[in-house]
């Protein structure tokens, strides 16, 4: 998996060079010049003295994925973040690969301008579990929203707010999902291309018969009809129901119950289609 790469070579795979052509292409701010954006800054550390459940917020500079301004619980990591990169230092490994997954999926569709929208109307969320100092995972709901904007739409500052959950454990899993709020009329269209984006993802992660699994799972087949459409024998049915739960595993960091369980989840979301 990614997460046994070293973190260095993962941020360069994964971060920094699929995003370098993109933001050497970041011109100066527009939206929010430097003084309305010191406002901003100042503005939000008084806002996290009214809501004190932040356990942290940082903004970062995205053509240099350094952080240019924070402000948090300076004993929660032992120190306070530097770049982008930093954060992946503290994430759980299992969770490198589900989290990446989701943020391209987002961004490239609302960052690129691949759907017609304002950026600074879009927040995208996600739960992680990160490290403090102590060495125990904590849940975080790590909330981004774009704060500046060049002349081109592209983001030039993102705020990140991170607010602290319950202790994560084995015993205390979610399946890794992000959602994207819009304050537009256009919600339906990103999230269906979001959608259309992650169902193409884990599409290339099974195998035909794998699929075609999930799909009758989904539509409500009992394995006997199951055996009986496709010719299998139960000791097939039982090998295509492990590796389904293998790779859900690996895609999602989650227990499902079954590989029914797995398909139905799977149909709720929109990342499989049957009839």
């Amino acid at each position: 998996m990614p997460g046994t790469l070293p973190i260095d070579e993962f941020y360069e795979q994964y971060v920094a060079k699929p995003s370098e052509a993109y933001r050497q292409t970041i011109g100066p701010a527009e939206h929010l010049d430097a003084v309305a954006f010191e406002q901003f800054v100042a503005r939000l550390k008084d806002f996290r003295k009214l809501y004190p459940n932040i356990a942290f917020w940082q903004i970062i500079d995205f053509k240099t994925l350094q952080v240019i301004h924070s402000d948090g619980d300076p004993d929660l990591f032992g120190r306070p973040f530097d770049s982008f990169k930093d954060v992946f230092r503290v994430m759980h490994p299992d969770y490198l690969l589900p989290y990446l997954r989701w943020r391209s999926a987002a961004f490239d569709l609302i960052y690129t301008q691949k759907v017609p929208l304002d950026p600074l109307n879009v927040a995208y969320r996600l739960s992680i579990p990160l490290k403090i100092r102590t060495g125990v995972y904590f849940w975080f709901t790590m909330n981004s929203t774009i704060v500046q904007i060049d002349s081109q739409g592209k983001m030039v500052t993102m705020l990140q707010t991170y607010y602290m959950e319950g202790r994560w454990s084995p015993r205390n899993l979610r399946p890794v999902e992000a959602s994207v709020s819009i304050r537009s009329v256009q919600h339906n269209e990103l999230e269906n291309q979001i959608i259309t984006q992650l169902s193409l993802q884990l599409i290339d992660e099974f195998t035909n018969a794998e699929l075609d699994l999930l799909t009758l799972y989904a539509s409500g087949k009992t394995n006997d009809e199951i055996q009986e459409s496709k010719s299998w024998s139960k000791h097939t049915l039982h090998e295509y129901n492990a590796n389904l739960l293998r790779k859900a595993k690996k895609l999602f960091v989650y227990d499902f119950r079954s590989a029914r369980n797995f398909a139905e989840y799977c149909a709720e979301k929109g990342y499989i289609k049957y009839n």
